[in-house]
């Protein structure tokens, strides 16, 4: 036992956030670790979890070069058709800047698509219900009740060229969601961070709920639902790792969070069978290793 207290001490003498890493190595590290953090230390630690899960998934939509903008303005996306793609092979592009031969306006039953005009012609198409406006440097759409998005070109734009609606559909994309690329991914992982962080909650909390439950039992020497929380996390530290490994290869969410919800049903099942959920089997276990040692 004074073995086991000596190991259990120099975990505690650690400083944050060594400990905890410390911790995180071993199931029999991941219970006898399970006494050293205080709240706020833990919901840092469920914070620095879930950073790390994101990181795979934030690296991979930075890396996207267009999102379909059929999501946002699905009724200007279908106002593209032959008609635009053939008005728009009569332009030059060079460095940002759009040449058109000779205006044109195509009017739809869907909306309106203008190239080339002049700025009243433009203001005027904008107070339409949809609009797709091509002017010089910039374009310009207009659905329904969403204000009006105003798109700089970037300078590889190319606008003519194209033979197929998809094309140019996708050339579109790409202008769009390089304009808005800082507030689309700032957006985008903001939003998927607060729905992992929610489901992680869930499940440290959750199962913390349930290893406390299992605590009464006077054969498990889990006395509060701080060392449950405690004891999941440490469990946690290898699932996450695993997890953003592998989603730097497969950055999806569910993959991320099946590989990291199986690892800790493991770790669990691993603390299990190496702690009994027992400092006294801890210690007991280190004795007959140690004599083990001194028999051989």
């Amino acid at each position: 036992m004074n073995q086991f207290k000596k190991g259990w001490m120099n975990m505690q003498n650690k400083s944050f956030p060594i400990n905890y890493f410390n911790s995180v190595l071993t199931p029999v590290k991941n219970f006898i670790g399970r006494k050293q953090l205080s709240w706020p230390k833990l919901l840092f630690v469920i914070l620095f979890l879930n950073g790390i899960m994101m990181i795979p998934i934030v690296i991979n939509f930075t890396q996207t070069e267009a999102i379909q903008l059929k999501s946002t303005f699905p009724a200007i996306y279908d106002l593209i058709d032959e008609d635009v793609v053939d008005s728009l092979n009569q332009t030059t592009s060079e460095k940002g800047q759009v040449t058109f031969t000779e205006p044109f306006i195509l009017e739809k039953e869907a909306g309106i698509v203008l190239g080339g005009v002049d700025e009243q012609e433009i203001e005027e198409a904008l107070e339409m219900t949809n609009a797709l406006v091509f002017a010089e440097d910039r374009f310009y759409l207009k659905e329904g009740d969403l204000p009006v998005s105003e798109i700089t070109y970037t300078a590889d734009v190319q606008l003519n060229g194209w033979q197929t609606v998809d094309d140019l559909q996708a050339e579109i994309n790409r202008q769009w969601f390089q304009y808005n690329r800082v507030f689309i991914v700032a957006t985008y992982s903001f939003m998927i961070t607060g729905m992992l962080l929610m489901m992680n909650l869930l499940l440290v909390f959750g199962a913390a709920f349930f290893i406390r439950l299992a605590g009464r039992s006077a054969m498990i020497e889990i006395n509060t639902y701080k060392e449950s929380v405690n004891l999941i996390l440490n469990a946690m530290g290898i699932p996450v790792l695993l997890a953003f490994l592998l989603g730097l290869v497969m950055p999806d969410i569910s993959m991320i969070m099946s590989v990291q919800t199986f690892g800790l049903v493991v770790m669990l099942v691993l603390i299990y069978f190496r702690t009994q959920f027992s400092e006294d089997y801890v210690a007991k276990r280190k004795r007959e290793a140690s004599s083990h040692r001194g028999g051989a």
